[in-house]
């Protein structure tokens, strides 16, 4: 079917402008071209979640994406499973990328995985990463997630504070190790969280994230600091020596609650936002009821200085993340990585967000990878199901081709910027 000429206008508007891409995980560009490379590196990240739906084994998986196993045994792997694959958002994304930089749109036998594998290790120098982000996607900046370090031309840090919620012995002691001071209550333990977390800021964080969806559910009840404190001294004192603590994850709870919420409200207080992982899990065999977003109510609720950002828009749960965002206006979505989990559903997604929630609410791409050129796959259906989207509102007369474009930029452009207060 013909695409209609208001289609073609937003499109042509959005592939124009420069963006900020508002999630990546990607290495600095110094590993990235240190690393060996072939065909399969366009087809691990998140292709690898499919080629192992359709039933590929673990260690089959782990072959494919070993750099010391041989391309053509990587090939007789891979090519039974890429037939059922090649359809699905992750590996469109990667054959875009793969025709853009390499010259395949697809790939039909060894030669052409060989192929593939001799562009890409020619292409793996210095200056990958301007070639990519800069001019092949047009992204003016990327939120990075990770460590502060990464490279400020092209990236800000937004780090990950989970990992001081879910208390372990040894995050104690490294915790120690790192500030040079006492742990060995919770008060110490909470100042230390707090040190780390300025001193991310100071080194250019813009962010913190939780990941903790990934480990348990995502409501954090209220808890005093008895409460918490009573699982804080276990920790400390139930292994020893050759002894493991064991306390269980769940009976960690009520100290996960308690700095969750203590983290949450410093974070308001330093003007930075929180990002929650929402929505669909990568990789197998989670938990998918863990991670809805409206399980997050009473953290926007009781924490109303605190910017909340519910990442992936909680896909599938959309419509739950958009009543928290139309509810509270502190609550913020980001459709990164819906385009390529369903372009489909992250078109009617936007669709349905754009008649639900403000301009300013939502992020509109982010390409959450770890594979430099696929972030371009990605942008590219990204920029299409936006142009769907927005261009489907003009045709049905609800907005005039102004207002589309204008959604557009925010989502874009403006809101990664506001929501991040980014120095742009």
């Amino acid at each position: 079917m013909e695409a209609s000429t208001s289609y073609q206008d937003v499109l042509r508007f959005i592939e124009g402008m420069e963006i900020v891409d508002s999630h990546e995980h990607l290495p600095f560009e110094r590993d990235r071209v240190a690393m060996p490379v072939d065909f399969s590196t366009l087809f691990s990240h998140y292709c690898r979640d499919d080629l192992g739906a359709s039933g590929m084994s673990v260690a089959a998986l782990n072959a494919f994406t070993n750099p010391a196993t041989p391309l053509d045994e990587k090939w007789r792997l891979f090519e039974p499973h890429y037939r059922l694959i090649q359809d699905g958002g992750y590996c469109r994304a990667a054959q875009i990328a793969m025709e853009r930089f390499y010259g395949h749109a697809t790939l039909t036998s060894l030669a052409d995985a060989e192929a593939v594998t001799d562009a890409i290790r020619k292409a793996n120098v210095p200056g990958l990463y301007r070639n990519v982000l800069r001019e092949a996607c047009g992204i003016r900046l990327s939120l990075n997630y990770g460590g502060v370090d990464h490279d400020p031309e092209f990236f800000r840090p937004v780090v990950y504070v989970s990992g001081h919620c879910a208390v372990t012995k040894q995050a104690i002691l490294d915790m120690e190790d790192r500030l040079g001071a006492s742990c060995g209550s919770l008060p110490g333990y909470v100042d230390g969280v707090f040190r780390d977390m300025h001193h991310a800021k100071e080194r250019g964080a813009v962010g913190f994230k939780f990941d903790s969806a990934y480990m348990r559910d995502l409501h954090f009840k209220p808890r005093t600091q008895a409460e918490a404190e009573s699982v804080y001294n276990r920790i400390l004192e139930e292994g020893y020596g050759w002894r493991d603590s064991a306390i269980g994850y769940d009976e960690r709870r009520p100290l996960q609650d308690y700095l969750v919420h203590r983290v949450v409200e410093e974070a308001g207080t330093m003007g930075l936002p929180v990002v929650f992982h929402s929505g669909i899990q990568a990789a197998f065999r989670h938990n998918p009821d863990d991670s809805r977003p409206l399980r997050l109510w009473n953290l926007p609720h009781r924490y109303r200085k605190t910017r909340f950002v519910i990442l992936h828009a909680g896909m599938p749960w959309v419509e739950d993340a958009a009543l928290l965002a139309k509810s509270y206006s502190n609550v913020f979505l980001d459709l990164a990585w819906d385009n390529v989990i369903s372009p489909e559903i992250a078109t009617r997604a936007l669709g349905n967000l754009i008649d639900t929630v403000p301009m300013n609410k939502i992020n509109g791409f982010g390409g959450d990878y770890c594979v430099v050129e696929k972030v371009y796959g990605h942008l590219t259906l990204a920029r299409r199901n936006i142009a769907r989207a927005l261009s489907a509102k003009v045709d049905a007369g609800a907005m005039p081709m102004s207002r589309a474009h204008a959604w557009a930029q925010a989502l874009l452009v403006d809101n990664p910027i506001q929501m991040f207060a980014l120095d742009l």
